[in-house]
């Protein structure tokens, strides 16, 4: 299937793309996209947003869907989801 991050805010700007396409297997999670995220962007973070030893994102990074509250790591994407990669650590 394939999900579409939409990067937002300082995440945007160190990413350096505002969106981008992802091809996961049937059943994925919204922790699998992350991963998948961090992986990809990470290196172009700061290391207080991820860690890259434990491929992590910081806790105040979270995903979210249009219109929804954030997005649980459990929570099974479907196909053309559009999901939001936020942060929340300095208030936006």
């Amino acid at each position: 299937m394939r999900v579409k991050a939409r990067f937002t805010g300082i995440l945007r700007h160190y990413a350096g793309v505002k969106e981008e396409d992802f091809e996961l297997p049937d059943g994925a999670k919204v922790a699998d996209l992350m991963l998948r995220v961090g992986r990809q962007f990470g290196p172009r973070l700061p290391k207080n947003m991820w860690d890259a030893a434990e491929e992590a994102f910081h806790p105040l990074i979270k995903a979210t869907r249009r219109g929804t509250p954030i997005a649980e790591d459990d929570e099974v994407l479907n196909d053309g989801d559009e999901i939001y990669i936020i942060s929340r650590m300095a208030g936006g």
